[in-house]
């Protein structure tokens, strides 16, 4: 559906509004009107955005929406659209539809046909690589950093393998994990940590992720974290002529004695990543 705002102000539709991730001054004065004039607002967590509307004195019928709605619940936000409602989603904190759940909401009005409206406000995301000295004209953000063992594992080797600017949240009672994790897999790359941005203690650090681990490592971690992880970018072209040419050379050394741990070895040597070592070598092997 093609969203005109030439024909009313403030038309009936789902508002998707940006709130602050700390700094109330950061409340735009659209972001104002708009949640002082719809009907009712979805919010992730009710209880920090009551909090948020009466510093602005502004009272508003509150309905939460969060991951664990229901689809039945979406429904009803959806049909009180259509008969000419207007209402706001927001999120605890930031831009909504960042590593929250109010995705669902938006494609459903989109669906429908129903017209969503964005409110544009702060982001963790694009205020720390605003501060962070990356050429972040390209970056992936990664949402939050994986608990489980196995899906860090992975974790490491997708960003390895797409390099450039990563950047994902943490939460305080992980971080001293995570950062141990990213000091054994990407030792001494940049990593710039961003920590209770536009709040009373920010704390904005550019360092490695050696040194950051090492920090955390005597220090307790409070508050909200989000990270700029600097990586190498690999050419695709010169990665698949390099294999190539591994691959003739792993051959040429069978015949001379060159078992399996040696193979990887040397595999690794030319630049590979332990499971590409191990499918290379396998696949020399059994050809």
């Amino acid at each position: 559906m093609v969203v005109s705002m030439k024909d009313q102000v403030n038309p009936p539709g789902l508002y998707v509004v940006g709130t602050p991730i700390g700094n109330l001054q950061d409340l735009s004065d659209r972001a104002k009107q708009i949640l002082s004039e719809v009907d009712w607002i979805a919010a992730e967590d009710t209880r920090e955005t009551a909090k948020l509307l009466n510093a602005f004195a502004i009272q508003k019928t509150l309905i939460s929406l969060h991951e664990h709605s229901t689809k039945q619940k979406i429904l009803e936000l959806k049909e009180r659209l259509q008969a000419g409602e207007r209402g706001a989603y927001v999120s605890d904190a930031g831009t909504p539809g960042i590593s929250d759940p109010g995705a669902a909401l938006v494609k459903a009005c989109h669906e429908a046909e129903i017209q969503v409206i964005p409110v544009p406000g702060p982001s963790a995301v694009s205020t720390l690589l605003s501060a962070c000295g990356f050429d972040a004209s390209a970056f992936t953000f990664k949402g939050f950093f994986p608990r489980e063992k196995a899906d860090r594992k992975a974790w490491a080797e997708e960003v390895a393998r797409q390099g450039g600017v990563q950047v994902f949240f943490e939460s305080p009672h992980r971080v001293k994990e995570c950062l141990h994790f990213l000091a054994e897999n990407f030792p001494n790359e940049i990593l710039v940590m961003g920590r209770e941005l536009t709040k009373k203690f920010e704390t904005i650090r550019f360092t490695t992720t050696t040194e950051l681990a090492d920090f955390y490592a005597k220090e307790e971690a409070r508050g909200e974290f989000v990270f700029a992880l600097s990586l190498p970018v690999k050419s695709a072209e010169k990665n698949q002529v390099d294999q190539v040419k591994l691959e003739v050379f792993l051959r040429n050394l069978v015949p001379l004695g060159g078992d399996q741990k040696l193979l990887v070895a040397v595999a690794k040597e030319w630049g590979l990543r332990k499971n590409e070592a191990y499918e290379l070598v396998l696949r020399v092997l059994n050809k």
